[in-house]
């Protein structure tokens, strides 16, 4: 008798399957940069911001057997606009602040909503700030469903020689599902 085939069946359902949306990385730089964005679009914020940093943003180039980035002249992809509510003006280390980015890539529009924690306020040097960011993303292009923003961020309030305000950024979006009955995917 044939009782191996309904076994087949059902071991292969239980074998693990790649989710319905696909995962797509977006990784670059943002550098800071008055004329890049228009600081008004923080009116967008859903909190009263107090710090507002236009950038533009750039391909990250690494070495491909090291994963060091690579210095050089990068190809600018887009403009971004961090919004902050800073309450912590000692930038403690654990301290937080709230952050809502717009970010404009090739791609599309992405906007999102978030925390960062201070890391620490004295490494490199005093009046320097190593953050961390985690949002939520809350606008993004039609082909994706959701997804969220991480960085790792420097903050040079004082304006000290040798520190730009900048972040190295990861943007993870998951592609939509198909609709229902569309079997061109």
């Amino acid at each position: 008798m044939r009782h191996w085939l309904p076994c087949l069946v059902l071991g292969l359902w239980a074998l693990p399957t790649p989710g319905l949306a696909g995962e797509v990385v977006y990784q670059f730089r943002s550098q800071e940069d008055a004329g890049a964005a228009d600081p008004k679009g923080c009116d967008r914020a859903p909190f009263a911001v107090n710090v507002r940093l236009p950038a533009g943003l750039y391909a990250v180039r690494t070495d491909g057997g090291t994963a060091r980035v690579l210095p050089g002249e990068p190809k600018r992809v887009g403009t971004g606009l961090a919004c902050v509510r800073i309450q912590d003006r000692t930038f403690a280390e654990g301290s937080q602040a709230d952050i809502y980015v717009r970010f404009e890539l090739p791609e599309g529009r992405f906007i999102a909503l978030g925390r960062c924690s201070m890391v620490s306020n004295a490494v490199p040097r005093a009046g320097v700030v190593l953050t961390t960011c985690a949002l939520k993303l809350t606008e993004f292009p039609a082909a994706y469903a959701g997804g969220f923003i991480s960085s790792a961020s420097l903050f040079n309030p004082q304006k000290l020689p040798g520190f730009d305000t900048g972040s190295l950024w990861t943007v993870r979006v998951f592609e939509a599902p198909p609709p229902l009955g569309d079997k061109a995917r």
